[in-house]
């Protein structure tokens, strides 16, 4: 019989126990990066949806309106529209539909 102890540094308990530090400490670093790109995200605004309430808006023409022509911008809508009056060209937030600005022109009589 022999008097030699197995060495404790190498013993699969051990070497499992290592393992699992490894992976769960990989999980705790992924996890902590998912933490800190969401709240980057939700600070900035990233993965904003608006809904289909938010996102509608109209815009009514005066009876005896046109439209002429439409242009575009960053932005911006840009109507020219023909009048019973005269000609107006109407500038409209495209994120709200609001009307920024609106330059009339009436006919001369």
């Amino acid at each position: 019989m022999s008097d030699i102890q197995p060495d404790p540094q190498n013993s699969p308990a051990l070497k499992a126990a290592k393992i699992a530090v490894i992976i769960l400490s990989s999980l705790i670093i992924l996890a902590l990066i998912a933490l800190v790109v969401g709240a980057v995200m939700k600070l900035s605004g990233g993965g904003k949806t608006k809904s289909p309430a938010e996102l509608a808006s109209s815009f009514t023409l005066a009876p005896g309106s046109r439209i002429v022509s439409m242009d575009s911008q960053p932005g911006r809508l840009i109507l020219r529209i023909k009048t019973a009056t005269g000609e107006e060209i109407d500038i409209l937030d495209t994120q709200n539909g609001h009307l920024v600005g609106q330059v009339r022109a009436t006919a001369e009589k």
